[in-house]
Formats: structure tokens, C-alpha cells, sequence
């Protein structure tokens, strides 16, 4: 049997563009990436501990009800235009004898929902303003779960995020340090191999 085309997030950049434009304040909740953000910013900041994951999965609701309806109406608009484009959504565990119309349409709008978290996992802006706390939203585990919101003081986060910003430009300096040191040693080395073939050269003919 013929494979499914592998799905991959970057492939969705204009469906991305395109959400942020149907989305309130769109640019500030979406942003089109090539590095998911939670990966590159939010290593360091307390993650969902064991209670709040079974919360989570559970579908119990968190405490702030704004940022909680946010997530769920980008994960809705993505659902939706990832069904208007008609993006093949193959389910992983589907069984060959399984030809009932019901469960096929049920298993395709759970792999839906699941292919837009993951989607939402790599572009949205995790982070957002508002009643001057920044809200961190991880995403739940199960796709029927609910998100889990962090929120922490205005002058905390930017303080944590600029000491981030801080590290990415001394790891940065660092690499540029050791390209200079590789790039005059591969110069030398090169300047002292030249010097002992011509000596070589002189010599044998000589």
C-alpha cells in the first residue's frame, strides 16, 4: 500500500499567515517561524509539574479563562482551515478492517485536532500580555486536555528574558571567537607547509 505524504510544519507557512490575519491581534499570538519559540526562550522557567499534566488531561479548566479561550479558539481556526484545505489527515492507528463511515470521520477530527496542536506548538507565541502579567501557555499532552497557563510579574519576565538574550550573545561571541582562532591557525599551517615544500623543492634540486 502506497505511504501518505509525510506531513512536516514548515509546509504550513500560508495557512500560518493566513490564521494570523483571520485571528484578533493575530500577530501577537501566531508568528511564522522556522524554530518553535517555547524551544529557543522558555528553557529555564518552571514547567508543568505531574498535578498540573493530570489536570490537564482531565480537561479541567485553568484559572484564567482569557488566555485558556485564546488557545482554544487558534486551535479551532486551525482545525478549521486545515479541513477547508483539505490537508490529508492519515490516523497512525488505523486498522485495515475499519471501513465504518462514523469512526473513520472520528478518527480523522482527532488526528486533525492532534495535527493542530502540533502546529500551534511550533508557531504560536507562547507567551502573552495582559492585566500586566506575561501568561506562558504550555499545551496540553492529550488532545482533549486543556492548557496549562503560567503567569508571572511583568518585570520578572523581561528581566529572565533579557538575561536569555544576554547568554544567546556571549554563546554567539564564543563561536565567532573560535572561527577566528581555526580560521588563523588553517592560514598558518597552510604558510608553514608551503615553506617546507619549497625548502624540499629547493633542496632536491639544488
Amino acid at each position: 500500500m502506497k505511504k501518505s505524504k509525510q506531513l512536516h510544519c514548515l509546509n504550513f507557512k500560508p495557512l500560518i499567515e493566513e490564521a494570523i490575519k483571520k485571528l484578533k491581534n493575530g500577530e501577537n499570538r501566531l508568528t511564522v517561524s522556522n524554530y518553535p519559540l517555547k524551544y529557543a526562550f522558555l528553557n529555564g522557567l518552571d514547567t508543568p509539574d505531574i498535578s498540573e499534566m493530570l489536570y490537564s488531561d482531565y480537561g479541567m479548566p485553568s484559572e484564567n479563562k482569557d488566555i485558556e479561550a485564546d488557545y482554544f479558539e487558534e486551535i479551532t481556526l486551525l482545525e478549521k482551515m486545515i479541513a477547508d484545505a483539505n490537508v490529508p489527515i492519515y490516523p497512525a492507528d488505523r486498522k485495515k478492517g475499519a471501513k465504518i463511515e462514523s469512526a473513520e470521520k472520528i478518527f480523522e477530527g482527532l488526528n486533525r485536532r492532534a495535527f493542530a496542536m502540533l502546529l500551534w506548538n511550533w508557531y504560536a507565541i507562547p507567551w502573552r500580555y495582559k492585566n500586566k502579567k506575561i501568561h506562558v501557555i504550555w499545551s496540553p499532552q492529550d488532545i482533549m486536555g486543556t492548557p496549562i497557563i503560567h503567569s508571572y510579574p511583568l518585570d520578572f519576565f523581561l528581566s529572565y528574558f533579557s538575561s536569555i538574550l544576554e547568554n544567546q550573545a556571549e554563546s554567539q561571541l564564543e563561536v565567532l571567537k573560535q572561527l577566528g582562532f581555526w580560521k588563523n591557525f588553517g592560514i598558518i599551517t597552510i604558510i608553514i607547509f608551503a615553506i617546507i615544500l619549497y625548502v624540499i623543492l629547493y633542496v632536491k634540486f639544488l
